[in-house]
Formats: structure tokens, sequence, C-alpha cells
């Protein structure tokens, strides 16, 4: 059975029941020390939230996992937190607790590399942008690959080459090499792959809410984990200015220890009868709150579910891979325990983000906030027509209203356009 309750959330009074979470949030534990410990470390040094927290650890784990020969371990997370909470902070801590000394071992590979190894790119950690074609270059030499995106808006604004790529990669296990026209297809076009994508940005880079749910029924958004923090710290909670000291260089060799034992040690992973029940009514219930969103109008927030069962079972390879290696010894059969913290997990912690999430697109006063935005561009746009006989430019709107250049755009598609090659607006040719 669904658990209505949790699924009424989307319609009913959210904050209240997101208040009600935070204990919840705060004090969950995966019973993994390794991985507790870890998640521990970034909440007391960083301004960010258990989820923000444990969604970038889990995907940097999973990562580690995937590159030491592990499958569908490879995790996607968004934040979209406000400013202010420590996405970049979070994001760039543990880069540097579990990511540098791998790192370090592929920059050596990189220079070890000989001249008729020349085209061979070892990198695999990608901090900020990157090409399409230079990112194929570095799955051909290594399958696993990891992009850390901390200005994502820009490239959601663009709509960026990568983005699509990203969306297209994310849970495949083989990727088709880009094929120029003077090459033939062939079996050597088709490569192993296993990509692991953080990104960050806030949702006023979407511009409005209709964007967000382009993106979300683009498929890009809802591959992910998505964390959502618009809580900041209070006064009472800033105890001191002091930085906590951390040992980085343990927590690297930790890492790359993490790296060597999965080297050694891995296999095809399968559930017990009583595992598979589990999962198997978890996917009902998954499938119940899709229906009930689609029954109700509100097919966009339904999408924000249809990669949890896959991200379930990712999670769940992710949390068996890290207790065979704190037990140093690997089974190839997964614990019940493991798949119950998994789904535990994302109901509290994942569906908690969705449910925020869904409030923001749901909210009146975000919609009536667009509308007003909107009147007062149109009314600006016609005074300014009236008085000087001439459209105004995207600048003169913007310094008026203070929104960004694809805020504006979106906000107006319908009444305004650009002109080719200025960035001068006219009437859309449907209004009169």
């Amino acid at each position: 059975m669904v658990d209505m309750e949790l699924t009424m959330l989307n319609y009913t009074n959210i904050e209240n029941a997101l208040k009600e979470s935070i204990d919840i949030n705060n004090s969950f534990k995966f019973g993994i020390d390794f991985l507790d410990s870890h998640i521990n470390t970034i909440l007391n040094n960083t301004d960010a939230s258990y989820p923000q927290v444990s969604f970038v650890a889990l995907t940097m784990f999973g990562f580690i996992l995937s590159h030491g020969g592990y499958k569908s371990t490879s995790m996607m997370m968004l934040d979209f937190s406000n400013s202010g909470t420590g996405k970049s902070h979070n994001m760039s801590m543990q880069y540097k607790l579990l990511l540098n000394g791998i790192t370090h071992e592929q920059d050596s590979l990189q220079l070890l590399a000989s001249d008729d190894e020349s085209t061979k790119r070892y990198i695999n950690v990608h901090r900020g942008k990157i090409t399409v074609p230079a990112l194929y270059e570095c799955i051909k030499t290594v399958p696993t690959q990891l992009l850390m995106i901390d200005e994502l808006g820009l490239l959601l604004q663009k709509d960026d080459d990568i983005i699509s790529e990203a969306t297209k990669l994310y849970g495949a296990d083989e990727a088709a090499l880009p094929v120029l026209k003077t090459e033939a297809p062939s079996s050597k076009s088709i490569i192993p792959v296993a990509l692991s994508f953080i990104g960050a940005t806030t949702l006023s880079y979407f511009g409005s809410s209709s964007k967000l749910k382009y993106h979300i029924a683009g498929g890009f958004v809802n591959r992910a984990f998505i964390a959502y923090n618009k809580v900041l710290k209070t006064p009472e909670e800033i105890v001191s200015i002091k930085p906590s000291e951390i040992d980085y260089a343990y927590s690297n060799k930790q890492a790359l220890e993490l790296l060597a034992f999965m080297r050694d040690n891995h296999g095809n992973l399968h559930y017990n009868e009583l595992s598979e029940t589990i999962l198997l009514d978890f996917k009902r219930e998954i499938q119940s709150i899709k229906i009930m969103f689609n029954t109700h109008g509100n097919d966009d927030y339904g999408l924000f579910y249809n990669r949890t069962f896959q991200n379930t079972q990712i999670l769940i390879n992710i949390l068996h891979g890290l207790k065979c290696f704190e037990s140093k010894i690997c089974t190839n059969t997964i614990d019940t325990s493991t798949v119950e913290t998994a789904i535990r997990f994302v109901k509290e912690i994942v569906f908690s983000e969705i449910n925020k999430l869904i409030s923001y697109l749901s909210d009146d006063d975000l919609l009536q906030k667009e509308e007003k935005h909107k009147a007062k561009i149109i009314k600006f746009v016609d005074e300014y027509f009236n008085i000087k006989g001439s459209m105004p430019k995207i600048r003169d709107i913007s310094t008026k209203t203070r929104l960004s250049r694809s805020q504006i755009l979106e906000l107006t598609k319908d009444y305004l356009e650009v002109i080719p090659g200025s960035t001068v607006l006219r009437y859309c040719h449907k209004i009169s």
C-alpha cells in the first residue's frame, strides 16, 4: 500500500511537514562508520544541509566505486539550494577530502603517457566547463567520468551541449562515439561509459517555473537526487569562526584504499528473495505516486519520480560496496538491511527534497510574483515605446526590473522577441 500521508504532502501544507522532518534529516545514519563520519565532518564545517552533503558524498563515493570496477554506482545529484546555503563549499570540501588523491593519480598517468599514446586522456574528474568532444576523448581512455559544475545555471541558460550529453550518458553503460563524415561507423565506435554528475545552481537561473518544468520534462533534472535547501543557519547556530582541523591526507588515503579494494573485489551483485519483495513493493509505491499526480492533472510533478527506483538501486549498490570495504569482505549478495536503509533514505530525505521543489512549483505566491514581473515589463515597454517611438533593449528592461535576460525573455515569450542580430526587442507578430 502507498503511504497516502506521504503522497498527500504534495498538495497540503508541505512547510509544516518539512519542519517536522528536520530532526530526521540531521540524525539519519547509514550505519556505515566510514560514510557517516565523512558526512558529519562536512556538516560540522559548512552551512550545507544533510541532503546537500549526503547527496554529494554518495555521488563521489559512487564514482570511486565505479572507477574501481564496480557496476551501476554512478550517480547524479543537483543542488538547487538558495545562495548562502553552502553549495560551493560543500562540493569543494568533499572534493578535497575524497578526490585529490585520485586526480593526482590520473595526472601522473597522463604525464607518463608515451608519444604513441598522445591521444589518451586520463583525466576523469572535471570541475567546470568541458566540451563534448573533450569528454569523449576522456571516456575513450577512462570509462568512469565525473563532471562537477558549480555554475550550472549558466549552462542551463544557454542550453549547452554538455547538458544534453550528460542527460544521454547518465545511466548508460555504453556510449556511441561521435562519427565524422569521413569515417565509417564500426564496433570500435561503441565504448563503455559510467558517468557521474554533480551540479549546483540557484533556481533563479531558470528564470521561471516554466523553464524548470522544461528541464524536468526534458529528462535532465529528474535524473538526479535533488537538494533544495532554502533555510539559512540562524545566528545561534554560528558558534565558531575557527576552522576545524581536518585530516585531508588521511581521508584521501582512505579513498585510495577504497579504490584499490574495489579493483580487487567486484562481481555481479544480486538480491535475496526478501530484498526483491521489498524492492517490488517500493517500485509499486513509486508508481502509485506517479499515477496520483497524473490523476490530479499534475504530470510534471510525477516526472520527479521517473528515475527514483533506478537511483535507489544505484544507492543500494553504493552502500553495499562501502559495507564490503568497511568489513574487508566482499560479497555478491546484497544484505536485506542495506536495501531497507536505502529505501528509508529515499523516503525520508530524497522525497522530502522533491516535496520542497513541488511546493516551489505550485506556490501561488511564486506565480503571482511572476505575473507581477511580467505586467511591470509590459508596462515599461509600452511606455518606452509611446515616449521614444522605439523599442527598448533587453538591458533597459533589466536595469528597470533587476531581472536577468533569461527571466525577461521567458516571462514575455508570448509578447516580446529579440530582433535577430541585436539586443533590441520587438512585439511578437501575433501582438497587434
